[in-house]
């Protein structure tokens, strides 16, 4: 079977060279490190529940099909 297979080579203009390469300034946002962590917890009861509500499921479609 034939394959065609292209170049890793890309070829660009100066222009368009010059461009993606310049510098880029951007501005960190520092006010997020004084906001509280409002991270929830994933916990060992959840990954049961998780597990026993796709059982449930499992067991269902099986019923009806």
């Amino acid at each position: 079977m034939k394959q065609e297979v292209n170049s890793s080579k890309i070829y660009l203009e100066q222009e368009e060279l010059d461009r993606l390469c310049s510098e880029v300034k951007e501005v960190v946002a520092t006010d997020i490190a004084d906001q509280p962590a409002s991270k929830q917890a994933f916990g060992l009861a959840d990954l049961w529940n998780i597990q026993r509500m796709r059982k449930e499921h499992q067991r269902r479609s099986t019923l009806w099909n």
